[in-house]
Formats: C-alpha cells, structure tokens, sequence
C-alpha cells in the first residue's frame, strides 16, 4: 500500500469501516473522469436483452424481460448506494434512504447476485437451436454480452458462477443434454454453448481450482455465444 493513500482509497477506506462492504467494490463505485457516475458493465447490454426479448417474443417473452429489468434496476440501485457511501457525509443515512428501493427490487427473482440474468441468457441460447423460428442476430449478441460481462475476470463473487450452480437448475434430471439434427451454423454454435454452460453448471462448488475451473468454462461459452451471434447476423447463402 502506498504511503499516502489516495482520496478515492481513503473514501473507500472510511465507508468500509462503516458498512463492512469489501474494498475493492466500494472502490470500483468511484465517478468517472468527469464526475459521471459509471454503471455496471453488464447494464447496458442488459437492456438491450430485455429491449429484444420483448421485440422477438412478444409477450412470450416479457416475463423473461421483467426479470432482465429487475437486475438491472438493482444492479443500478446497488451502485448508486455505494456511490452515496463514499461520496456523501452522512453515509449511513444514504445508506437507510435507498434500502427500501434495493429491497423492492431484490423482493421478487433477483437477488443481490446477478445470476437470474444467466437463465434469461440460456433461455435464449435454447431458442436460438430451433431452426423453424431462428432469433435475431441482434437478441443473440445482447445474450453473449450479458454472460461475456458476467463471467468476467475473477471467481470470486462469480454471478455467472452462482447462475449456473444456483438451485440445480441446469443439472437436474430433466435438463438433458440436447440432440438436434438441425445443421444451421448459428443454431449448431448455440448448442454448443449451452452444453458448455451445463459443463460448467456440473463443475463441483469445492475450492477455488473449481472456481476458476468453472469461470473458464463460462469463458468459453460467452465466446460460443459470440460465434453464434456472428454466424446469426451472416446473410444465409
């Protein structure tokens, strides 16, 4: 550490002590250069999924597209609450004044995790293995966004981990593995990523080995759901 620790570090020093938050979050909450207040990285195409949930699918589709909403009110809500700890004296009382808003979204599916947003993104690599009714290119890429941002760089605190493991979800009896005889690029790469993403959700929750183990599976999946998003946006022949 520095001998003389920096306005940002100290601010994220005194709202630690103060709410036992981790560090580097609370030091990740800073403004940008411009005194903007930077959002998630997963925000934005977040909303682009729920933008072309709801324009692919209709209403079958907008009970996923709440659930996008949702995280991504909380998510926002979240750091905006880190940003009024560090950047406002009564710290705490920021704190009491936006609790209710971040319960109210962390009340229904979403949880203080982003992990339902992997569900909605292997909801849309499913459809995206149907040949008859082929999603766009653009809802495909926004779903490869969403899990390429998720995953990230680090285990640890994983949403993406935490999705594929959370309940059993993608190990359960009745998730098996999928057979198509479907030969359309875009379609036959989806496959992949989801067998990929159920690879991953069966890497055991031991250690950190396991962790990074399945943090690198999520890796490869968000690059198949990439490849298939390219393949999807390409002119049939």
């Amino acid at each position: 550490m520095p001998r003389k620790q920096s306005r940002t570090g100290q601010r994220a020093r005194a709202a630690q002590k103060a709410t036992g938050g981790k560090y580097t979050e609370l030091l990740r909450a800073e403004p940008g250069p411009h005194g903007a207040h930077r959002e998630p990285v997963h925000v934005e195409p977040a909303r682009r999924l729920a933008a072309h949930l709801r324009a692919d699918f209709g209403t079958a589709g907008e009970k996923t597209a709440r659930m996008v909403d949702a995280a991504v009110a909380w998510a926002v809500k979240d750091r905006e609450l880190k940003h009024a700890l560090l950047h406002t004296h009564g710290g705490l009382a920021a704190r009491a004044r936006l609790q209710p808003a971040v319960d109210e979204h962390a009340a229904g599916e979403v949880t203080v995790h982003d992990a339902p947003l992997v569900q909605a993104v292997h909801m849309v690599l499913e459809a995206a293995t149907e040949e008859e009714e082929p999603v766009s290119a653009e809802l495909l890429r926004a779903a490869a966004d969403v899990l390429d941002r998720l995953v990230g760089a680090s285990h640890i605190g994983n949403p993406a981990i935490h999705g594929v493991r959370a309940g059993g979800w993608l190990t359960e009896p009745r998730m098996v593995e999928r057979t198509s005889t479907t030969t359309a690029p875009a379609a036959v790469v989806a496959a992949a990523a989801l067998r990929t993403m159920r690879e991953a959700a069966r890497i055991p929750d031991e250690d950190e080995l396991s962790d990074t183990d399945c943090m690198s599976t999520l890796q490869e999946a968000a690059r198949f759901a990439h490849t298939a998003a390219d393949l999807a946006a390409r002119p049939a022949a």
